[in-house]
């Protein structure tokens, strides 16, 4: 297979990992939301939370570089089951709890003012960016065991603290490198969907789910590492759509999955484009070539470019190195 693992390292590097001062940004707004949270819950004497749970990409460290800068953080709030009531004592229905959250974050400093989603409320800034917070209420199960309840359509049993100690269980299996790695195929396989806006694809969680069930450490070229991965996330799902969620008894995708189904022809067809790699005198323009079609990238264009010039320069040096064989001499009796 033509070797192109500098190349994908360092577009993952330069176009899809963010930088050490995206994610500052980013915590920072976390922590500047936990604050106007009290602070407005506070104000308004209502409850506050007893304790917040960072969730999601932003937990993994997988996020990815967005268009337009559209990040998101999901920060959850969690409150106890007891304190959540409305007026006349009853439990906060989901849409009360999240209006409450709502309110105590709009402090009139946000151009947008914070809405409510179907499973959180959302915080805008001007750059695109946005801060999902997520409304949770604690309770015990009949066995005092903890659970958690989301605010969605319904109060919607959930498990925020399991998924992120699953995620931290399926690098903890792996050696450091192996981590790191797995890591990198999360996010490269994230921006792999994201640049294709027009698709309907899955979304990250299931994507991480799929590269926990299909990856392992077997190669240390990232581009040999990433082919694989794709082969193995096709071949999962040619066999079942069906995705399970790793914390709740629940399904994230089904049997017959259309956005599952879309990525597994997705999938297919960027092996086929790949196939040019593991020809024999495969040149380094083709398989760049090759890999931007696979990622739908202009990233390799400038490194094409200087190839396809090496490559003729390689070919012009080779026939002026070429010896002289004089035509052999012909009389004009013959």
């Amino acid at each position: 297979m033509k070797n192109c693992h500098k190349d994908i390292t360092s577009y993952h590097v330069n176009r899809v990992k963010l930088t050490s001062s995206q994610l500052e940004t980013l915590r920072n707004r976390r922590n500047a939301n936990r604050k106007r949270l009290k602070k407005g819950l506070q104000k308004s004497n209502d409850p506050q939370p007893i304790d917040f749970i960072s969730q999601g990409s932003y937990k993994a460290r997988t996020t990815i570089q967005e268009p337009k800068n559209a990040y998101d953080i999901d920060d959850g709030a969690i409150f106890l089951k007891e304190y959540l009531v409305g007026e006349r004592g009853g439990e906060k229905s989901t849409l009360d709890a999240k209006k409450m959250i709502r309110n105590a974050v709009d402090d009139g400093s946000f151009k947008t003012s914070p809405e409510v989603k179907a499973n959180c409320v959302r915080v805008h800034y001007d750059d695109g960016s946005h801060v999902d917070i997520p409304v949770y209420r604690k309770t015990n199960d009949t066995c005092g065991k903890d659970l958690h309840e989301i605010a969605s359509a319904a109060w919607k049993e959930s498990n925020p603290m399991g998924v992120n100690e699953w995620f931290e269980e399926c690098l903890s299996r792996r050696s450091e490198s192996g981590r790191h790695q797995m890591r990198t195929l999360i996010r490269l396989i994230k921006a792999y969907c994201k640049h294709r806006p027009s698709y309907s694809l899955p979304n990250g969680f299931i994507l991480t789910v799929l590269i926990y069930e299909t990856y392992y450490a077997h190669s240390e070229r990232l581009d040999s590492a990433l082919r694989n991965l794709i082969t193995a996330i096709r071949d999962r799902l040619r066999l079942n759509l069906t995705v399970s969620h790793p914390g709740v008894n629940e399904n994230l995708a089904e049997h017959d999955d259309p956005k599952c189904s879309k990525l597994k022809e997705l999938l297919t067809t960027s092996l086929e484009d790949l196939k040019i790699l593991d020809r024999a005198n495969c040149k380094r323009s083709e398989a760049l070539k090759a890999w931007k079609k696979v990622f739908n990238t202009d990233y390799f264009n400038d490194a094409i470019k200087k190839a396809e010039q090496d490559e003729k320069n390689a070919a012009a040096a080779c026939v002026a190195a070429a010896p002289f064989i004089p035509k052999p001499y012909c009389s004009r009796n013959d």
